[in-house]
């Protein structure tokens, strides 16, 4: 009788698992794994196809697949071989679906465990450059990816968006052009090609990568999107807000429910068969407060509305008359299929009620009397300030640096410090402080109050924007509160702004919001300067 040695039932499986042929075949691969485990009952090859042929069938199950078994079993072999990289791999790949804290962790436990393999260096850039803002860090990241495998044409197409976001424009070409050299059709990079153009004000070449990247793919997500944003920063609205109608939506779904219902469409709205809606939320604070000034007219047109609003927002969104009749909530009724006739995302109601509503609603009313009647306490030491009888500007230079637009929209801190040293003026930091150095530079600073902390809810937002005189605020959610409390207000804004400031002078969103647009890319010197002359001038009287 012929014996097989255990290294050899262990390649054999190995090989088994790599091959195109049979990699999908795990029920068999499992079959081979307890064949080996009952000579070798610590194999680690044997216990990793046990745990894909568990994770296969979860997947059968979806969406109520239940991962534990599989997460429990590659973390076993993690601590069985340490040096077995596949688990790291697939544990990330699970919690992916189910819990994005949980794949960050691992994976920096992988690269630190592997700190050269590339599969999860580049996970880990993306991770960082998409969810937690480290912008720099997942540029080193990707760097590093395009040196081990400079012949990979996906490795510096994300290099170059890296460079794009880091705000280094020049080097993110030369990455694009690099991909492209290695593959004419790498999409990514055509696609960034456009963004550098679009980025560098070149809006009619921006146009020509979009359209070619559609030609390469004509069912590409981002090119498409791309295209609809350059109709809109152009103010051609109806025909960007239909193109825009093809973004991402699957993504809020998973995040916030709602796919049980079916989804408004702009037929629906002509029809006005009275139904009830479910109003979706998607993106930011500040499209929040932007959008829900089309409830009111989509209930106008006979539609029960209910609005799942983020919970920071239910108390500001309180203070809103228009909003008395409309219902608010932050949860999604998922399980009750006759409770809506439809659902709609919230950024999908400019289009879906354009062929009813030809003039933009009048943003929302925040009534002060409502907001004064909440009593939101602050501590005493803001409340002194804000009875001073010194100017009081309300400040914001940075927003969150997870956008992935971040360093185009936010000012160094470091730049405004002439503005400081006009004793006459107490400025409020109406903004979460999210860097270190920032919080540093504010403690030197006797006149910029860090009001980070009390920033409970909107509400709070709410009652320090009320008590300013003036709003200096670059592209956040402060703007919007901001233009919707009549605040007057002045909005620091890049050469290319996010498409709703459009490319003029003037913005058609908020009648008390005025712009300060660069004159040149990525110079700041004139917005500040006129924002200084705005307060010296208010401070004279004139």
């Amino acid at each position: 009788m012929q014996v097989v040695s255990i290294d050899v039932l262990e390649e054999d499986l190995k090989l088994f698992l790599t091959n195109p042929e049979t990699t999908n075949n795990l029920k068999e691969a499992a079959t081979k794994a307890k064949e080996i485990l009952l000579l070798k009952k610590n194999s680690s090859i044997a216990n990793y196809a046990l745990a894909l042929n568990e994770v296969q069938i979860a997947n059968m199950t979806a969406p109520m697949a239940d991962y534990t078994n599989s997460i429990k079993n590659f973390k076993k072999l993690i601590k069985l071989d340490p040096n077995f990289i596949e688990p790291y791999l697939m544990l990330a790949k699970i919690y992916k679906e189910i819990d994005k804290q949980k794949q960050y962790e691992i994976l920096c436990e992988a690269n630190d465990k592997f700190p050269d393999h590339y599969l999860i260096m580049y996970d880990l850039a993306q991770f960082k450059l998409y969810k937690t803002g480290e912008k720099q860090e997942a540029l080193k990241m990707l760097a590093r990816c395009a040196e081990l495998l400079p012949q990979v044409d996906s490795a510096w197409a994300s290099l170059g968006v890296a460079y794009l976001m880091n705000r280094d424009l020049e080097m993110a070409k030369v990455c694009y052009e690099t991909a492209l050299t290695l593959n004419p059709e790498q999409l990514t990079a055509m696609l960034g090609v456009g963004v550098y153009y679009f980025e560098n004000g070149n809006l009619e070449k921006a146009r020509e990568c979009f359209d070619k990247s559609m030609m390469v793919n004509k069912d590409s997500f981002w090119g498409r999107f791309n295209l609809g944003l350059l109709e809109l920063l152009e103010g051609n609205y109806e025909k960007g807000w239909e193109i825009y109608e093809k973004r991402d939506k699957q993504q809020y779904l998973d995040k916030y429910g709602g796919s049980g219902y079916r989804e408004m469409q702009i037929d629906d709205v002509s029809k006005g068969d009275n139904g009830k809606v479910i109003i979706i939320r998607e993106q930011g604070f500040g499209d929040d407060i932007m959008f829900a000034r089309y409830l009111k007219p989509l209930q106008e047109l006979g539609y029960e509305i209910t609005f799942m609003a983020p919970p920071e927002m239910l108390e500001l969104f309180k203070m809103c008359p228009e909003l008395d009749d409309i219902k608010i909530n932050n949860s999604m009724p998922e399980k009750d299929p006759a409770a809506f006739d439809y659902r709609a995302f919230l950024m999908s109601l400019p289009w879906l009620t354009s062929r009813c509503i030809k003039n933009k609603p009048l943003p929302l009313k925040i009534d002060l009397k409502r907001l004064d009647e909440k009593k939101v306490k602050f501590p005493n030491k803001i409340k002194k300030l804000l009875d001073s009888k010194k100017l009081k500007v309300g400040l914001s230079w940075s927003g969150s640096p997870k956008h992935w637009r971040d360093a185009n929209r936010s000012i160094n801190i470091n730049l405004l410090k002439n503005l400081f040293k006009n004793k006459d003026v107490e400025f409020f930091a109406i903004q979460k402080v999210y860097k270190k150095e920032d919080k540093n530079f504010i403690r030197k600073i006797d006149n910029l109050h860090n009001c980070d902390e009390y920033l409970k809810d909107f509400l709070h937002t709410a009652y320090l924007v009320d008590k300013m005189d003036v709003i200096l605020t670059v592209d956040t959610s402060l703007v919007h509160l901001a233009g919707s409390i009549g605040k007057e207000t002045y909005l620091y804004l890049p050469v290319i702004p996010d498409w709703r400031w459009g490319l003029n002078d003037t913005q058609q969103w908020y009648p008390s919001v005025s712009l300060l647009r660069q004159k040149s890319i990525d110079d700041w010197g004139h917005p500040i300067s006129k924002s200084a002359s705005i307060l010296n001038k208010k401070l004279s009287g004139c």
